[in-house]
């Protein structure tokens, strides 16, 4: 069996060894999917535990004078669809910290993780977009990298780096990963979506976060995480970065180089506190 064939058949053992979502998230992620606010209520209301996390969730992402005691309250303020993928993004970070417990630097993923899921609000927040697909692109940003921890276990490594700091390298991880494994971590990541019943919003900036623009093909969620990871850890200027980037990236977005600064400064702001 060839090295690819290899690794193929370990990271098909990886994804099919995760567990099912349990069976009520698992319904509740269809119920977010299909926009179904009435059978998700009712799941919620019938479930102490999923109960608990929308609480839980929603109090700590809405932080406000009176908290939300509710589950109509809770639905109102995060919107459906962005909740349940929440939930479920949770579940799958439980599932990845006891399956993945073993690599050393487990922890960087999940600080990465979270870096690009603030950055990406953030970015969504100036771009203009929706309460909606501003929470739906934070929980994208909290999973995007999924498919590199599977690649670390295949692979039998125990680090990688987790991001490059210029289009180059950004745009070549996923064709090194090609060239050598036969397939590479976004692919996979897919993948993970696609076993876990994730959004397709959530499959495609997972799929295109490193290739957000091919050719003439464009991906809008590939495209505000890929820029995330210049707002969170570069140390460019918006201008800098305007000019090393293709400039239909900024177009499609509605982001300039100005806007761009502002989610720099924002973001360091925020990550003070």
């Amino acid at each position: 069996m060839s090295q690819k064939s290899e690794f193929a058949r370990k990271v098909a053992d990886l994804v099919f060894r995760l567990p099912p979502m349990p069976e009520n998230i698992d319904k509740l992620l269809k119920a977010g999917a299909e926009a179904d606010v009435r059978s998700a209520t009712l799941l919620i209301a019938e479930d102490p535990g999923l109960c608990a996390d929308l609480f839980h969730l929603t109090n700590a992402c809405f932080a406000t004078t009176e908290p939300i005691e509710t589950i109509e309250e809770a639905l109102a303020k995060i919107g459906l669809e962005p909740l349940v993928q929440l939930i479920g993004t949770c579940y799958a970070n439980e599932v990845i910290r006891k399956e993945f417990s073993s690599l050393t630097h487990l922890n960087e993923y999940f600080s990465h993780s979270r870096e690009i899921a603030k950055s990406c609000h953030i970015l969504a927040d100036i771009a203009g977009l929706p309460k909606h697909e501003r929470e739906m692109y934070k929980v994208a940003g909290l999973i995007h990298d999924m498919g590199r921890l599977i690649i670390m276990i295949a692979a039998d490594k125990t680090s990688a780096p987790l991001m490059g700091t210029s289009w180059e390298q950004m745009t070549s991880v996923i064709h090194s990963e090609q060239d050598v494994l036969g397939m590479n971590h976004c692919e996979i990541g897919n993948d993970v979506c696609a076993t876990w019943n994730f959004s397709p919003i959530l499959k495609e900036g997972i799929l295109r976060h490193h290739t957000p623009l091919v050719n003439d093909d464009f991906s809008h969620p590939g495209a505000l995480i890929f820029l995330a990871h210049f707002v969170a850890t570069s140390d460019f200027t918006g201008e800098i970065l305007a000019g090393l980037l293709p400039e239909r990236i900024f177009a499609k977005l509605g982001i300039n180089a100005s806007a761009l600064n502002k989610a720099r400064e924002r973001y360091a702001r925020e990550s003070a506190f």
